[in-house]
């Protein structure tokens, strides 16, 4: 099941452009979503109100005595700035305005008493939106009516001979976002045209170059799919890619295909080796079988023998079916835990009577089945084919683990070679599977160590050790 499964399947080309458009996109997204955009508005229209406010207040000043004259000035300003204007006494009435009731009285405006005491108020009231009267077109946008729902207003004292004679009170709705990014988008156009359309050639230039490594590894992995030979070079034209995790996946690939390569060429000698040791038991077991039931006159010591025979056919058929179901497990390998060496030595020394032990191994990481049954395989041949004496050195230090010593006669030089191989044994009259040094050696590469052996006349070690 897919994380998300409303996502549509698209080439990683348009993935990419439409992240890269997103991010574009996402400074316009931060200034309408946080208001910041708003909130500069309102800063700008405040800042345009006190300088306007400072110089009304210079003109007025002087002509407060003449409130016609005075409202007709404000009038001409109101045209060109659009703020609303009114200049009130020094009691909060208003003696002249741009544009409103003359005798108003505005003492209650917080932001005129602030300016009635000396110094400059400031209010942010609502206002009734032209959107919620009718819908805005972009005729609306492009006038300097303002449309946002807040009007600005700003007090700035009047002052004559140090003391307070009125107040210049002004107001200015600000401009809304959309309305801005309106006026603006004349000047924008071509630098927004010029950022798309950077935009869309990275998005595609880095599509087709993650893109085109990506269809090479999926080429090798349908050819690997397929049973068909590796294409290296193809998958060496991926190595050298720009993109990092590009690079690494055709590492990676490059080293499962080795593996995988590694492992048909492990199952199919296996599968050699198993036929030929199973064909010799079976063949010989279905001649006993034809023979008994065809000679019913057999004497019977000669049936007994022909059944002894077939019995250890049986038992070598068994053994081998044993031995490789332990090669199997280990060469899966297991969970390694922390284990004590010393102590799992002593426990297998103790089941092979005679045998010393010396040395310290300390704690290593590993299955404890695995290397209990390595040790006691190796333990088992020494008794088997060594001499007299046989005893275990563990061994510490960077290659943690043990060495079995005996003092036999030595393993002939023609064999050493070949003594870890399946199925090799100088010893199939007695029952031997040749599985034992193979499985001591599958335990070791499982445990990330190795096993080898040097043997002469009167001494044979066989020496194994785990990695960390």
């Amino acid at each position: 099941m897919t994380r998300f499964p409303l996502l549509p399947r698209l080439p990683l080309q348009l993935w990419l452009l439409g992240s890269y458009v997103l991010v574009l996109t996402l400074p316009l997204f931060a200034l309408l979503g946080t208001g910041a955009l708003a909130w500069d508005l309102v800063n700008q229209t405040r800042e345009d109100l006190q300088h306007q406010g400072a110089l009304i207040a210079m003109v007025a000043e002087e002509r407060m005595g003449d409130p016609e004259r005075l409202s007709e000035m404000l009038a001409a300003a109101k045209a060109q700035t659009l703020s609303g204007i009114r200049i009130v006494d020094d009691a909060g009435v208003v003696i002249a305005t741009s544009g409103g009731v003359v005798g108003e009285d505005l003492s209650d405006d917080a932001e005129v008493r602030t300016a009635l005491e000396g110094a400059e108020g400031l209010a942010i009231k609502p206002r009734p939106r032209v959107a919620e009267v009718r819908r805005l077109g972009p005729d609306d946008y492009s006038t300097p009516a303002r449309h946002a729902d807040i009007r600005v207003f700003v007090a700035v004292p009047i002052e004559a001979q140090g003391k307070v004679i009125g107040a210049v009170v002004l107001s200015r709705t600000p401009r809304e976002e959309w309305q801005t990014f309106w006026q603006m988008a004349p000047r924008l156009t071509g630098g927004a045209v010029v950022a798309l359309s950077l935009t869309t050639a990275l998005a595609l230039f880095a599509g087709w170059r993650a893109s085109r490594s990506l269809r090479m590894l999926a080429r090798v992995s349908e050819r690997i799919a397929s049973g068909q030979a590796l294409d290296e070079a193809t998958l060496a034209d991926a190595r050298g890619s720009r993109i990092l995790e590009t690079a690494l996946l055709a590492e990676a690939m490059g080293v499962m295909a080795a593996r995988l390569r590694a492992r048909v060429a492990y199952i199919t000698e296996f599968a050699g080796n198993v036929s030929h040791e199973f064909k010799t038991p079976v063949s010989a077991l279905r001649g006993t079988i034809e023979l008994l039931r065809d000679d019913d006159e057999m004497p019977p010591e000669q049936r007994a023998r022909f059944l002894d025979n077939a019995l250890g056919d049986l038992d070598r058929l068994s053994n081998l079916v044993g031995g490789l179901l332990r090669l199997a497990r280990a060469e899966e390998g297991g969970v390694r835990t922390p284990l004590d060496l010393d102590a799992l030595v002593d426990e297998v020394a103790a089941r092979f009577p005679g045998v010393a032990v010396a040395g310290s191994a300390g704690a290593v990481r590993g299955v404890r089945e695995q290397l209990d049954t390595a040790l006691a395989n190796l333990l088992g041949n020494a008794r088997r084919y060594g001499g007299a004496m046989v005893r275990v050195e563990r061994t510490g230090g960077a290659r943690p683990g043990f060495v079995v010593v005996d003092d036999g006669a030595g393993i002939d030089p023609s064999h050493l070679p070949h003594l870890f191989e399946r199925f090799y044994t100088t010893d199939r009259a007695r029952g031997g599977t040749g599985l034992g040094l193979a499985l001591v050696r599958a335990v070791a590469e499982a445990h990330g160590g190795g096993v080898d052996v040097q043997s002469r006349p009167g001494e044979t070690r066989f020496t194994f050790w785990v990695g960390p």
